[in-house]
């Protein structure tokens, strides 16, 4: 029993069997949608094929890099145009054609018989095409609007759909989706092999590898794989303008990165200059608070809710004693100039002062009695 073919081995089959092949894409194409039908007109032209390709959208800014110049506005070429002669009433003896300037001159010569203008008609005749290969279009109603003008431009004819999208609708007679590829261009390259061994030169190279850049945003989205790598790098060997790439579809992006990130930097620098800034200003303003203490505590002296204490004895020091001690501390200082009183002695005084000055008085008293 014969093993089904593959969506892929049957794209590779009906290419190989086709003549003359039309290339559409979406509407106002991607990078990597326009990449890929200049990559595959490449190579088909070289197998031998015949290959109309058409954008009538604007083109994406690749186009900068990629010869699109046979990439067709619009049908014209693809059709043939028909000249009809009814002859109902004349036998025809020999037919020509002269091409004089820029005119066609069709010559009938009549056996029997003559021609008048009703008897000639104009048409187009049928579409050249034998196969449609659609690149990156996940909808029909997304193909470009040459579809719209032309409705039945696809009718009666093998329509393989190549996509990596995951919402693709299966819209072809062949499809060939990889959900789990980076674009359509790595999808290319295993057709390309398999139709045209060994034709990828550097012009085929550089639109494989601008289309894997543009999907996966220079290798920096989700979409980039090990495989899409490997790809890129097998493109690079074969020639590919890497840096031309890079030059059409990231230069601005990467001005902005300089620029956001040079923003950042200058926030940062100033983010650490107030820290340490704050810091030092941590660091200065206990130093007061704690050198005036040390200085108390290597004298032996405590501030205590009772007031100012000798450590060593627990009395309350006289106003004196801590004047003198305090002299030797701040000996030098600019508090040295500052009394430093002790409440609780000095009330201490005053009540002393006055039991004396209330003995005095009964004492004299008494002698008086």
């Amino acid at each position: 029993m014969q093993q089904e073919l593959t969506p892929k081995q049957q794209t590779v089959e009906l290419i190989k069997q086709a003549n003359h092949i039309l290339l559409v894409t979406g509407k106002n194409p991607n990078n990597d949608q326009l990449s890929a039908m200049v990559a595959l007109e490449l190579i088909l032209k070289r197998a031998g094929k015949q290959v109309s390709a058409i954008v009538t959208s604007e083109l994406p800014k690749v186009a900068k890099i990629l010869d699109t110049h046979t990439i067709s506005r619009d049908l014209t070429g693809i059709r043939d145009f028909v000249v009809r002669l009814d002859t109902t009433n004349v036998e025809v003896d020999k037919l020509r054609y002269e091409v004089n300037d820029n005119n066609i001159e069709i010559i009938v010569s009549p056996f029997s018989g003559n021609f008048t203008s009703q008897d000639a008609s104009f048409d187009y005749g049928a579409y050249k095409f034998d196969l449609v290969i659609v690149l990156g279009v996940s909808q029909i109603a997304r193909i470009d609007s040459i579809l719209e003008q032309n409705p039945t431009i696809f009718d009666g004819l093998h329509l393989v759909n190549i996509d990596c999208h995951r919402s693709n609708e299966q819209y072809g007679s062949v499809n060939f989706v990889d959900a789990g590829a980076s674009s359509v261009c790595e999808m290319l390259v295993g057709i390309i092999e398999s139709v045209a061994q060994g034709m990828i030169d550097y012009h085929v190279a550089t639109a494989l590898l601008a289309g894997i850049m543009g999907a996966t945003q220079g290798f920096t989205n989700q979409n980039t794989s090990a495989k899409s790598l490997t790809i890129a790098a097998q493109m690079m060997s074969g020639g590919a303008k890497q840096q031309d790439i890079v030059n059409t579809l990231f230069a601005g992006q990467s001005n902005t990165a300089n620029t956001e990130s040079n923003r950042a930097d200058r926030n940062n620098a100033k983010t650490e200059l107030k820290s340490h800034q704050s810091k030092n200003i941590r660091k200065d303003e206990p130093k007061a608070q704690e050198t005036i203490a040390q200085k108390l505590a290597k004298q032996g002296i405590e501030l205590t809710e009772e007031g100012v204490v000798d450590a060593r004895t627990g009395k309350v020091l006289e106003e004196e004693v801590l004047d003198d001690d305090l002299d030797k501390i701040n000996d030098g200082d600019e508090q040295s100039s500052k009394k430093f009183k002790n409440p609780q002695a000095d009330q201490s005084h005053q009540e002393t002062s006055r039991a004396n000055t209330h003995q005095q008085a009964s004492k004299g008293s008494k002698k008086n009695r």
